[in-house]
Formats: C-alpha cells, structure tokens, sequence
C-alpha cells in the first residue's frame, strides 16, 4: 500500500532517533527523576518499533493494512524490562503503560500516514507521533499525582493546569468534528466551549481546590514581574494579529521575510519568558499549544463563518511544505521553541535555548540573509552559503550579548554555541525536513555533546 507523504527527495528516516537519543543522553548526564527515566525507556521502545516499522515497510506496504501486535510487545517489553531495572516500578503498571505508548504508537503513525496525505514525510510523522504518547504518559501520571498526593510544588501547580487546559481543548475539539458540518454552526461551537470552560472549573475545583481561579490569578497577576511579562507577551501577540490582518486584508502572498516576522516576534516571547520566569513560560506555552491547535481546528471544520476567514490568512502565510490538510508549520514553530522546556530536565540556559537559537534566531538570519545577500548556493538545493554563515553569526552573536549582559552565566558558552549553531546550520542547509521540527531537537543534541565543557 503506497503512502502520500509530503513530495520530497527523501522521507527524513533519520529524524525518529532524536527524541529517543535526547531523553536518553539527558537521563544518564543528569540526576534525572523517575518519570523523566521512565518517559526516557518508553522512548526507547518506540525507537525500536520505528526501526521494525522501517524494515516491514520497505519489503510490503502491507504492513500499513495489519496489525502489528507481535512487534508492539516485544517493544513494550524492551521499554517495560529497562524501567523495571532502573527505576524499580511495579512490573505490571510498567507493562501496562509501555505496552499503551506503544500500542498507540502504532496506531497513531498509521493513521497520520494514511488519512492525512502530502502532510508529513515518514521521519516527521514518526517524531510527531512519538511525542504524543510520550507527551500523554508524563502528564497523566503527574495528573494522577497531582489528584493522589494533591498540588503541593509551582511546577505540579503549573503542569495541572497546562494538562487540564490541553484535555479539555481535545474534548471541545472532539465534540466539534463529532457533529455533522451542517451542525457546524458559530451559536453550536460557543455552546461546546462554553461546555468545555465549566468541565474545566470543575477539574480545577476538584485538584486545586475551591480558591483555584483566585489562585491562578494570584500567581499570574499579583506578582509585579510576571504582571509586567504577561503585558509585553500579550503587546506583541496583538501586533501579530493585526499584521495578519493587514497582511489577509491585502490579499498579497506573505514573502518569506514576511513569514519570518513570526519567527522573530515568538522568538522575543520564549526568550524573554526562558530568561525571567520559566514556570509563567511553561504555563503560556501549554495554553498557547491549546489555543493553536483550537484555531487549526476551526479553520478546517467547514463553519460558517469562521473557516473561510480563517482559512484566507492561511493561504496568504502558507509556505511549500504546507500542502496537507493541516498548518503544520505554525505548530511546528511553536513546539519547536517550546519543546526545550519539556525535553530539558533542569533549568540548564544554554539547553533550553535551542530552540529560540536553531529556529527563532539561526533559521530567520538564514532565510533573510540568502533571500537579501545569496549568491552561492549549496549543491542540490536553493540554500546559499551566505545564509548559512548568517545562521551561525546570528546564533553566536545573540548568546555573546547574552553572556555580556548577565542574562546567563555558563561556562564555554561561546564555544558550545558556536558548535551548536554550526551542527544546526549545517542540517538546515542540507536537510528538505521542516526546519522548525528537527532544528531545535538537533540543536540539543548538540549542546548535548559539548556538555562536558561545562
């Protein structure tokens, strides 16, 4: 059986080891705790069903069409055996979760590749499908202890709310596409989120307890500093909608310096917020992932309304790689910056600035520079050599100022970020996969490698 995936020269098979690798190298350099370890050994069983995947896929297509159970157990066990080992679980709810990753693993890269063509390549679904259960398996047992051991640290207090913001959207967004089109109504999705907002103060009242929404006001609002960061996060989204706006309103395909415009304004967010607070980072990020996904959501539920003006910005900021049913380039933006808060297990600066350097500063340098200054270009693709030198200048540069400034302090940063921005660059020039995917987990990777200069 054929898969539609994104017309490319390849299918990115390469990309499916980095999540794996990450949580791996991050679990034996750092005193890890036990849910990152045991997120880290599911990883390494969703790694070895990629590779059987691989292998199946390329002696019969059939393998799309069958059930895979055999070759889910044995991964199951692999991830199952390794944390029984190391972090002495109970065996049976080892197995249990393993087994629930890896099962809907299996599921969830099937469905992707088959019922949404010319979206992903093979590597990307295969990352973006990782995530998920990886994703779900680390909040759901903080979810439960979090209502077993109750809300008691800023972190179980944030990653609560995060979880409960993302579920419920997944609910509203179910009972949307649940509904016939002609149901699709603006007064019928009002109604839904309406429903969605009270199951959400129910949660919250159930786990953070009757004073819950004076308490998430309180740590937001009540706090000068993080007052003072809310309105200059919430200045620049306002400026982001009203460029789009005046961008929809002129009808004129957005140029890519244009689309970088983004890349640079959310690149100020997480680089202020990964500086100053990232607890308040971490809570904007989850709700920001929600209202993202939202949006995507109503621009292609066929609302009245709704869809059509939604989807006339998507056409004028679309780029090539966006030729699926989905926008996955805003998302992989945003979970490209945000993806360092979650993949790194302490607040080490450099690590969590990945992101902000591989996408938000490296790749924008890159594309504005070729598109101004290129002349000599790389072999076998449009990508110059000058926006390759810019990538890496700009990524060096930002973290000098930030070393000059005291805003970090790591030692050899320099000297790490010009590998990192040199690896990153490299890719970037050489690689057809969405950059603002596998740029920032490539990025960690190497900043990974020069950790012993710190």
């Amino acid at each position: 059986m054929g898969i539609a995936t994104r017309s490319l020269k390849s299918n990115g098979l390469w990309c499916y080891i980095l999540l794996p690798l990450i949580l791996l190298n991050y679990t034996i350099m750092y005193n890890t705790s036990v849910l990152y370890q045991t997120v880290a050994f599911i990883s390494v069983g969703l790694f070895f069903h990629c590779s059987l995947f691989i292998l199946f896929l390329s002696l019969s297509g059939n393998i799309m069409l069958e059930t895979d159970f055999g070759g889910c157990v044995a991964c199951g066990l692999i991830s199952t055996m390794l944390i029984y080992a190391f972090t002495n679980q109970d065996l049976m709810i080892s197995l249990v979760i393993t087994m629930s990753c890896v099962l809907l693993f299996s599921y969830l890269l099937k469905l992707v590749l088959i019922n949404f063509p010319k979206t992903f390549t093979v590597g990307e679904a295969m990352v973006v499908v990782q995530s998920i259960p990886l994703f779900v398996s680390a909040t759901s047992i903080q979810y439960v202890q979090s209502m077993l051991n109750g809300v008691n640290e800023e972190f179980s207090f944030i990653n609560t709310i995060v979880f409960t913001i993302l579920l419920t959207t997944v609910l509203i967004i179910t009972s949307i596409f649940m509904l016939n089109v002609e149901y699709r109504t603006v007064n019928t999705i009002v109604s839904i989120v309406i429903a969605g907002a009270i199951v959400l103060l129910l949660k919250w009242h159930i786990i953070l307890g009757p004073n819950c929404l004076f308490d998430i006001f309180e740590y937001i609002f009540m706090d000068y500093t993080r007052f003072k960061l809310f309105l200059f996060w919430l200045s620049l989204l306002l400026v982001s909608i009203l460029v789009i706006w005046i961008q929809t309103r002129t009808v004129v395909k957005a140029s890519t310096v244009t689309r970088k415009t983004f890349h640079i304004l959310a690149s100020i967010v997480f680089l202020s917020g990964l500086l100053t607070d990232i607890p308040l980072m971490t809570l904007a990020s989850g709700v920001g992932l929600s209202l993202l996904v939202f949006v995507e959501a109503l621009r292609i539920a066929e609302i009245e309304t709704i869809s059509p003006t939604l989807q006339s910005a998507f056409v004028v900021y679309c780029d090539e790689k966006d030729r699926g049913i989905f926008a996955m380039t805003p998302l992989y933006l945003f979970v490209g910056l945000a993806c360092p808060i979650i993949l790194v297990p302490e607040p080490v600066s450099l690590d969590l600035l990945a992101g902000v350097l591989a996408v938000g500063i490296g790749d924008t340098a890159a594309s504005c520079a070729g598109a101004t200054f290129g002349r000599y270009r790389w072999s076998n693709n449009n990508r110059t050599l000058e926006g390759t030198a810019f990538n890496i200048l700009s990524q060096v540069a930002v973290v000098y100022l930030l070393v000059f400034f005291d805003f970090i302090d790591v030692p050899n940063a320099l000297i790490r970020t010009v590998f990192a921005s040199t690896t990153s660059a490299l890719v970037e020039a050489k690689t057809d996969q969405v950059d603002n995917l596998v740029l920032p987990l490539v990025t960690i990777l190497a900043f990974q490698a020069t950790n012993f200069l710190s």
